[in-house]
Parts: C-alpha cells; sequence; structure tokens
C-alpha cells in the first residue's frame, strides 16, 4: 500500500478513455461528420468536469484519448505513457468494444498493473476499471482480468428514471435521442465517480515499450 513517499507523476492523465474507432462508411450520402463526435463530445465534458472537481498543474490534461483512426498502426510512445501511468481507465462498451483487438490490448495493458488502497476503508476489490455503457448491448458479465469488475452505474441522481434510461440505451443512445439532461447528468456523476477512484485507490506505473504479450481479443465465454 502506497505511503506518502509515493509521488504520483503530477503530468500524468487521471483517466484514459478507452473506445471503439468507427470508421464512415465507403458510400454515404450522409455530410462529413466525424462518426467519433459524440465520443469527442464525452471526452470534453468529461475533461472540464474532472478540471471543476481536483486542482491540476499547469499543461496536466486531465485524461487521455487516442484519436488515431487506427486501423493496424503501431501503437505510439504517447499511448503507451498514458495507459501505463494513468489512474482510471473508463471503457465505452458496445459491440464493436468487444470485437476491438486494439480495445482489448488498451484494457489488458491497464489491467496488468497493481492496485493499491490509499486507506483501510477502501475496498480491496477495485480494479480502477470503469466499463460505460456506451450503446445498447447485452447484460452479459465482462473480461474479469483484474477481479470483479462491474459496470458504471450513476448513484445519487435526481430522477429515478436516469439511470433505467442510461441503461437501456447507453450514453451514445441518450445524445442520439437528444436526451441532453439525462446524459449530462450521467456524466456528472462520471467525472465524480472518476475522481473518488483516483483518491482512495493508486494504480502502479507500468509503461510498456510495445504491445507483445498483450491480450488481442476479449475472452468470448461469458459474453
Amino acid at each position: 500500500m502506497p505511503d506518502d513517499r509515493v509521488q504520483v507523476d503530477p503530468l500524468a492523465p487521471l483517466f484514459f478513455l478507452s473506445y471503439a474507432v468507427v470508421k464512415p462508411p465507403r458510400r454515404s450520402t450522409v455530410g462529413p461528420r466525424d462518426p467519433n463526435a459524440n465520443v469527442l463530445e464525452l471526452f470534453a465534458e468529461l475533461s472540464v468536469h474532472v478540471n471543476h472537481l481536483v486542482s491540476r498543474p499547469t499543461g496536466a490534461d486531465p485524461g487521455f484519448m487516442d484519436r488515431t483512426m487506427r486501423g493496424g498502426e503501431r501503437w505510439n510512445a504517447e499511448l503507451l505513457e498514458a495507459v501505463g501511468t494513468c489512474q482510471v481507465f473508463v471503457a465505452l462498451l458496445s459491440p464493436a468494444y468487444l470485437d476491438s483487438e486494439w480495445c482489448a490490448m488498451e484494457w489488458d495493458a491497464f489491467a496488468s498493473r497493481k492496485v493499491h488502497k490509499r486507506d483501510e476503508n477502501s475496498s480491496d476489490r477495485e480494479s480502477c476499471i470503469l466499463p460505460v455503457s456506451w450503446s445498447p448491448m447485452d447484460s452479459a458479465p465482462l473480461p474479469d482480468s483484474t477481479g470483479l469488475i462491474q459496470r458504471f452505474s450513476p448513484e445519487g441522481t435526481p430522477d429515478d428514471s436516469i439511470v433505467p434510461q442510461y441503461q437501456q440505451e447507453g450514453l451514445y443512445g441518450l445524445l442520439s435521442m437528444r436526451q441532453e439532461v439525462t446524459h449530462g447528468v450521467i456524466v456528472w456523476k462520471l467525472a465524480q465517480r472518476i475522481v473518488q477512484l483516483s483518491r482512495s485507490h493508486w494504480v502502479e506505473p507500468r509503461v510498456l515499450t510495445d504491445t507483445s504479450g498483450l491480450a488481442r481479443k476479449f475472452p468470448r465465454e461469458g459474453l
């Protein structure tokens, strides 16, 4: 367990946003809107909220999100550094996410790091992985690579209908249906949970030099 002598890199991102990149159809009559625009919007909202909840040094980004199209190219040093030093891993669950080799490697890279409690009142079973419902999918259990991992569910919402809507539609679905208020509540609660985890637990840094040895598929049993 870390003590007061442990120094966390002040410039390391507090959270890492992991998502399945959606590429535009080859032949589309729709306009040039970025198919990943909603993910970018979520990342921006989370970053603003986290900045309001914690004090970050000048020049330190609250989160990290890979913005390349990721078609099989090598991981860059910035991504390896971010997934190896961030304190919370936020996974945007969708059918495409669980089929993504890239997402499986990101998950495995973070899950291989050691998690410590910061105090005796913190949970022993925390992985610091936050699986978030992004688009509708079945309710099967998730890859259990670091202990019992539960999907994120907001607590203390002002309306009892918010959680069921989120669980049924996901954050992407809520945005698509123009449910901005419900979406906003969930993103705020997610930011609070990110900060809460970073204060109750500490994840040892482990920066890989390459991706050899990382799992490239999520286990299919139970999914």
